[in-house]
């Protein structure tokens, strides 16, 4: 069982799920032309809670590595996976990921969503030798394809996010787009711009607590 209709139309969270999906999913047409989309974390409670906006009732399963443990949500929906396709994703996506044409009011969902997924965020300080260093903060999204970040940060310095910068791994082989502190804040506002248990607290938690740290 699972909402087919999910992502027919925009909504905080189908945004957010459809951002998660940008970063960490997958979808697969089998030779016996079966259709299927699986999302991947290292975050059970997320992927609970990503099952349950979807209405499914489909089994959450776990791998174990010696990186540690990833659970998987994987769903059989043929009319999920046109829906996808229509949003402009495709199988083997890693390397050809664009962005869907994302409603503005939306922006920020999509954002925390590919954040959760595949974004990091770093609290460091500079000037350590003086009597007060400077609190930095500093927010990555990864990808294997450069043209997704670059047309990311397009679109966020066009809602008002300062900055940013992409950088491409030596060998190409993945890229990079980064924002400081005042971008950084920024950034972390237009995510969390609405009241939303789809988040991962951990990473809410740094930019809560680098605010704070700002105020002392």
């Amino acid at each position: 069982m699972v909402n087919t209709d999910f992502f027919k139309r925009w909504s905080a969270d189908m945004a957010y799920v459809l951002g998660f999906f940008a970063a960490d999913g997958n979808m697969v047409q089998t030779k016996r032309n079966t259709h299927f989309l699986a999302l991947h974390s290292a975050d059970r409670d997320i992927i609970l809670s990503i099952r349950k906006i979807m209405c499914s009732n489909h089994v959450v399963s776990k791998r174990v590595s010696d990186s540690g443990s990833v659970y998987r949500l994987q769903i059989g929906s043929k009319e999920i996976y046109y829906d996808l396709l229509q949003l402009g994703f495709c199988p083997g996506k890693s390397k050809r990921l664009s962005l869907p044409d994302i409603p503005k009011q939306f922006l920020g969902d999509f954002v925390r969503g590919y954040f959760d997924g595949d974004g990091n965020v770093w609290i460091g300080y500079v000037n350590k030798k003086r009597p007060c260093p400077t609190p930095v903060l500093q927010v990555t999204f990864t990808s294997g394809c450069q043209s997704f970040l670059v047309d990311l940060k397009k679109l966020l310095n066009e809602a008002g996010v300062r900055g940013g910068c992409v950088f491409t791994s030596g060998k190409g082989n993945f890229s990079r787009l980064q924002f400081s502190t005042i971008g950084a804040l920024q950034l972390a506002n237009t995510m969390y711009n609405r009241c939303s248990k789809l988040h991962l607290k951990r990473k809410k938690v740094r930019f809560d607590n680098f605010i704070k740290t700002r105020e002392r």
